[in-house]
């Protein structure tokens, strides 16, 4: 990554030399790291403190504020009110108070299960609105300036979050809650303000040097006197959002955000132009949702499997890593249980080397829209003869729990770029519904454009596609897979994930944030879950590890939680071992005994989930 004091050149009309140098204490701190929050995992989580329990249902998100509204503001207020109803007002609640993680100038995925048989749909549904490059992009874009691809106007794609959750709630919404009663109680958040909170207060602090010089942008985050921005407890609003989503709710659709005529879209196509985007009304009058069945697969079949059998699994498709999770937890449905077995060294070796083998398979992944079907190389990853070669070599090296020696032994085929999802939430309603979301603006605030006049802080998605030419330290190129062309959509790390039980109701919502670690994070969660019988909190709150195969190296986020013993023995399965701050967030809800249990990651986000 090009320093920031090179950034300039890619924001003649953002800002000067002297003032870009001065942001940023390090090079690398435009990415989705809020440094200045300690960030721990823990084996000793408290239960009264973190974990809710409702016999109707939950909400599980990174703000206990958001997950509030939503229920008591949508599932407990409308008798017919369902998860894709209170989706919709979740993941605006969250671009609007966690503005640095999400929005509507952003994008995500979804996938919705229902258990009810007789009264909605039940087909299983996703939705696929993640962003779209613009017409006028191509893979050479950003040759000149790499880092144009984070900052400023041209690293803007279509934001596709309102299409997403619009067609949500068309196709799976109650039917008995109007789009204005979704919208309502966040623009009355955003015109009454809120307080900061520490993880909106450690993030604006690292950015504070930018948004300080450039109060007409963002005055919204600064105090009166506009020399810094605001503290925990400190009353923050976003008046022209709201006002943006006022509209958007008298209207009863999306439609003035995606139309070229109309003061919405006119604003945030002139603002991205002004930045030095190439996004046109077209483009924003063109852009679609992927509506599609999410991938599945049955697991954990037969007795053996007991009290976790007869699972079966749905994940996002489309331009999501669902197929590499999917294609991970096939090779891990060849290995039994092991109850409690979290970290015993059998289990950590045969977890790594999914892990591994998850992050060989999504070398393959990229956006498959504009040709419809699924692509050989995807359905490459998802076959028997994938999985049963990579099950072969796990349980051959059985005996010496050795990783094999070498990165390319798992046969990636290009360089997989460091996509970033920055916020996951979950929801169950009393109808047995379970939705499962991921969205993100990318990096923290996205691209650090703000339309003022509209109050959408915009993505910087097209910086999750590939650049040609620019080979890895390891000679591994570029993803062909993951160029910009015009209407693609990058590559993501994201895979919401909802699990069915053997009576196929909802047992589990869940997915995380986190850049490449997303999908690991989900794995590891998932493994806790069902084959060691470890309860949902402690499957959170634990301490996790990652490999992405490339760098070689694997992440944990704790020694001393871990301990010497654990450390010293998944070094000499070869690993190079690594502590790692936390830098993933993981939300979920899984059915206990007549009730939902549903927690937030509170750990890494202070995140409190919602039951009822």
């Amino acid at each position: 990554m090009v320093g920031w004091h090179s950034l300039w050149a890619a924001l003649p009309l953002i800002c000067s030399v002297s003032a870009m140098q001065h942001f940023f204490v390090e090079d690398t701190d435009h990415n989705i790291d809020i440094k200045p929050l300690p960030r721990y995992p823990t084996l000793n989580p408290n239960s009264s403190e973190v974990l809710r329990t409702g016999r109707h249902g939950a909400v599980s998100s990174d703000s206990e504020a958001c997950s509030r509204i939503a229920v008591e503001q949508v599932l407990q207020k409308f008798e017919k009110a369902n998860a894709a109803d209170a989706a919709v007002t979740v993941s605006l609640c969250l671009g609007m108070v966690n503005f640095f993680s999400s929005g509507i100038g952003g994008g995500g995925y979804a996938v919705f299960l229902s258990g009810n048989k007789h009264d909605s749909p039940s087909d299983p549904f996703f939705v696929d609105f993640r962003e779209q490059a613009p017409k006028l992009a191509h893979k050479e874009m950003f040759a000149h300036n790499a880092n144009a691809s984070q900052t400023g106007g041209l690293a803007v794609a279509v934001p596709g979050e309102l299409k997403g959750l619009y067609e949500l709630f068309i196709q799976r919404g109650s039917g008995g809650v109007e789009w204005k009663d979704l919208l309502e109680p966040v623009i009355e958040l955003g015109l009454n303000g809120w307080a900061i909170n520490d993880v909106t207060e450690a993030v604006l602090k690292v950015y504070e040097p930018y948004f300080v010089d450039h109060p007409h942008d963002w005055g919204f985050v600064l105090n009166k006197e506009g020399n810094r921005t605001l503290k925990a407890g400190e009353t923050i609003k976003r008046t022209a959002l709201a006002e943006t989503l006022r509209e958007l709710a008298q209207n009863g659709t999306v439609a003035p955000f995606y139309d070229p005529d109309h003061r919405i879209g006119k604003s945030l196509v002139r603002k991205v132009q002004e930045t030095g985007g190439i996004l046109t009304g077209e483009d924003l009058s063109s852009y679609y949702v992927n509506v599609s069945s999410p991938l599945s697969a049955k697991i954990r079949k037969g007795w053996a499997n007991v009290p976790n059998n007869d699972l079966e699994v749905f994940t996002s498709s489309g331009s999501s890593s669902g197929a590499a999770l999917m294609s991970a937890l096939k090779i891990l449905d060849h290995f039994p249980n092991s109850q409690g077995g979290d970290y015993s060294p059998e289990q950590a070796y045969i977890l790594v080397e999914c892990m591994k083998y998850m992050s060989s398979a999504r070398s393959r992944l990229g956006d498959f829209s504009l040709s419809g079907s699924l692509p050989e190389r995807i359905e490459e990853v998802l076959s028997v003869n994938w999985t049963e070669a990579a099950v072969e070599t796990i349980k051959f090296n059985m005996d010496t729990m050795y990783t094999l020696p070498n990165w390319t032994d798992y046969h990636p085929l290009y360089e997989m770029t460091d996509p970033h999802g920055t916020t996951h939430f979950s929801v169950v309603d009393k109808y047995n519904n379970a939705v499962s979301i991921t969205s993100t603006v990318n990096l923290l605030f996205g691209s650090l454009v703000h339309d003022t006049e509209t109050g959408v802080i915009l993505n910087n998605e097209m910086d999750d596609f590939s650049q040609p030419r620019r080979s890895n330290a390891f000679g591994l190129a570029a993803s062909i897979y993951n160029f910009p062309e015009p209407g693609k959509r990058p590559l993501s790390s994201c895979a919401p994930v909802v699990v069915l039980n053997e009576l196929g109701y909802p047992d589990l919502a869940i997915g995380a944030a986190g850049g490449s670690r997303i999908t690991p994070s989900i794995f590891q969660a998932l493994a806790r879950i069902y084959w060691y019988n470890i309860p949902l909190m402690e499957a959170i709150a634990y301490p996790r590890m990652h490999h992405q195969l490339l760098p070689d190296q694997l992440e944990v986020e704790s020694f001393p939680m871990l301990g010497k013993s654990t450390i010293q023995s998944l070094r000499q399965m070869g690993h190079n071992v690594i502590e790692q701050q936390p830098k993933s967030v993981v939300n979920g809800i899984k059915r206990g005994l007549g009730e939902w249990h549903a927690v937030s990651d509170f750990w890494r986000k202070r995140g409190i989930a919602v039951a009822y």
